[in-house]
């Protein structure tokens, strides 16, 4: 049976183990990112256990709508690299959508979709928040040099869906496309530095 709560403190190594695990070196967040995020909004940090092991989880922060506003936003700008140390706004009206990660073992029982509809639930029950949004990777972009992102973006495969798993999980579960930004993250070749802008219903 997995079990969802919000993260404290001393979840900061299982939870630096589980981004290793679900990402990509260059992309996990370390220790030194994970535990100022617990610090400065730990509601908005939220854990799946199985048993008492933790085997995903997921980050939020709360931000002011200018914040987002600049033309082409970078992954450490928007998240005071990786931190939330200077960006998150115990004010700000939008509930930011930042990663999940599922551990091997937790993978296949949709943990990384429970997580996110906790954090779905939890931003709605927030006073004051007019909007959820997420920065996500066109995470299989790199498998079509020939495409313009664009072009990928539309990219179904037979039953319709898109082709990018990734945003293919937000989009199926309620999600809109907003607007997709070149060099968002330069460090992700697979996404060829593209970030995707997503937004959820309030």
């Amino acid at each position: 049976m997995i079990r969802f709560r919000q993260s404290t403190l001393s979840d900061a190594d299982a939870i630096t183990r589980i981004e290793a695990e679900s990402w990509p070196t260059f992309l996990a967040a370390p220790r030194s990112a994970i535990v100022p995020r617990i610090e400065v909004f730990s509601p908005g940090q939220w854990v799946a256990l199985r048993g008492q092991q933790i085997v995903g989880a997921a980050f939020a922060q709360r931000v002011r709508p200018e914040l987002l506003a600049t033309s082409q936003p970078s992954y450490d700008q928007i998240t005071d690299n990786a931190t939330f140390q200077n960006t998150h706004d115990p004010a700000g009206s939008v509930y930011q959508l930042v990663g999940v990660g599922v551990a091997p073992e937790g993978q296949g029982c949709g943990v990384g979709r429970r997580l996110i509809d906790c954090q779905l639930q939890f931003a709605r029950s927030l006073d004051g928040i007019q909007r959820i949004v997420g920065f996500t990777r066109p995470v299989g972009f790199h498998q079509f040099p020939e495409l313009s992102i664009d072009d990928y973006l539309e990219l179904r495969t037979a039953n319709g869906r898109l082709q990018d798993p990734v945003l293919s999980f937000h989009l199926d579960s309620g999600a809109r496309l907003v607007s997709v930004h070149p060099g968002f993250r330069s460090t992700d070749r697979d996404a060829r530095g593209y970030g995707v802008l997503i937004e959820y219903p309030i």
